[in-house]
């Protein structure tokens, strides 16, 4: 990337969140809002169990974090605009894959090695650094802005429909389809110039070595606090359909209640970004990490509409924010220079939290018969890792302290 101090044309900083929002919203709507509508429609298919199925999700974030330290590096030395084509032609190949997949090893395989590296390539990394570096004095709000997942609000509810009304063929189809769409869109991607904020560590130095970046205590913490809350809200996307039907939720209305998690983290990713400039990235990811235990504790706990689509709001405004506010969080206790190879270890170092938590939850509801102790877990982990993060917070404040914000 740019390391050239220039300040960004507003127009264009302009265009590249807008940009950077929509190459998000497909890579990350598809894989993940797509995903939790599909999850029983794929065990009918292959008649495999609840648990086996639930592992597409978790190949794809275990690509996803495996890949993260090489997604850097594709940053670095390609720039955004081909390391993010790549990722989407990838990620198109894995539905077309779907599509036609006769065995749910074939399906299993598409997930890991192509959408999974596709996301990564083009999902959440990329275009934080897109939006985020054309405005380095509101990181927060502009990388809040790109992540907003309006897909993983739409996709339950259309997918729902297409799956009915044509197959689940025709629903990867049309996935793969949108990203085609997509190509244009990233073909207008520019790097963002470096321009420092005052808010960051002094020492933004690209030259500090990956052992120094591992021996800071911060680094884990927050790779431990961050890994806990993604992998909660992938369990969550994964599973609401599911958990909604098993509590007595009529089909229709459990696909709606994904749509409201959907909903909930647009205004969770606005409301994260700014909490995470004004307060802290430390800060407002323990406040989200409360409001998991709470909604997912009301949950466990009611069989009726009302209080679930609550808790779900609680939910979904909580889970769009983590990478966020992280993002606000890492880049002032490490600098901007560092930002994407210091997300890249943490997705690989993150990666069993990720990875395991989801089927997790499907094993242990196979073996339960009830996705009560999957609930009631949760609750337990996000109570433990708010109380990680609030200690997290003392050295993000120490920063922000010495700029008198």
């Amino acid at each position: 990337m740019a390391t050239a101090f220039a300040p960004p044309h507003t127009g264009t900083a302009r265009a590249m969140v807008v940009r950077a929002l929509i190459a998000q919203n497909l890579t990350i709507g598809c894989a993940f809002g797509g995903f939790g509508v599909t999850l029983l429609a794929l065990q009918a298919r292959y008649q495999v169990p609840l648990g086996v199925v639930s592992m597409g999700l978790a190949l794809v974030v275990l690509t996803m974090s495996l890949a993260g330290p090489f997604v850097a590096v594709a940053v670095r030395r390609l720039g955004l605009r081909a390391t993010m084509l790549i990722g989407i032609t990838l990620s198109g190949s894995g539905y077309v894959v779907l599509a036609l997949a006769g065995t749910i090893a074939i399906a299993l395989v598409a997930f890991a090695l192509l959408i999974g590296i596709g996301v990564a390539l083009s999902g959440s990394l990329p275009t934080s650094l897109l939006a985020g570096g054309w405005y380095p004095h509101m990181r927060g709000r502009a990388v809040g802005i790109a992540m907003m997942p309006i897909l993983v609000m739409v996709m339950p509810i259309v997918g729902q429909s297409v799956i009915a009304m044509h197959g689940l063929s025709a629903f990867y189809g049309a996935m793969a389809l949108l990203h085609l769409v997509l190509v244009p869109v990233i073909l207008g991607v520019r790097d963002p110039p470096f321009i420092p904020d005052a808010r960051e560590v002094v020492s933004d130095d690209p030259g500090v070595t990956t052992v120094a970046i591992l021996r800071r205590p911060a680094f884990w913490c927050i790779v431990l606090g961050g890994g806990l809350l993604n992998a909660v809200g992938i369990t969550g996307v994964s599973h609401i359909v599911a958990i909604a039907v098993e509590r007595g939720i009529a089909p229709s209305q459990a696909a709606m209640i994904a749509a409201i998690l959907g909903g909930a983290s647009i205004a969770g990713s606005l409301v994260s970004g700014w909490c995470a400039d004004r307060f802290g990235g430390a800060w407002a990811m323990a406040t989200m990490a409360a409001a998991f235990a709470i909604g997912w504790a009301v949950i466990a706990n009611t069989t009726l509409l009302a209080p679930m689509i609550a808790a779900t709001l609680l939910i979904g405004m909580a889970g769009s924010g983590v990478f966020t506010a992280s993002n606000v969080l890492i880049t002032r206790l490490f600098g901007f220079l560092l930002l994407g190879r210091v997300i890249g270890l943490m997705s690989l170092f993150g990666l069993p939290l990720l990875f395991l938590l989801p089927p997790a939850a499907g094993l242990l509801h196979d073996r339960a018969a009830s996705y009560a102790p999957v609930m009631l877990t949760i609750v337990a982990i996000c109570a433990a890792t708010a109380a990680l993060l609030l200690f997290v917070g003392r050295s993000e404040r120490r920063v922000m302290a010495g700029v008198g914000v």
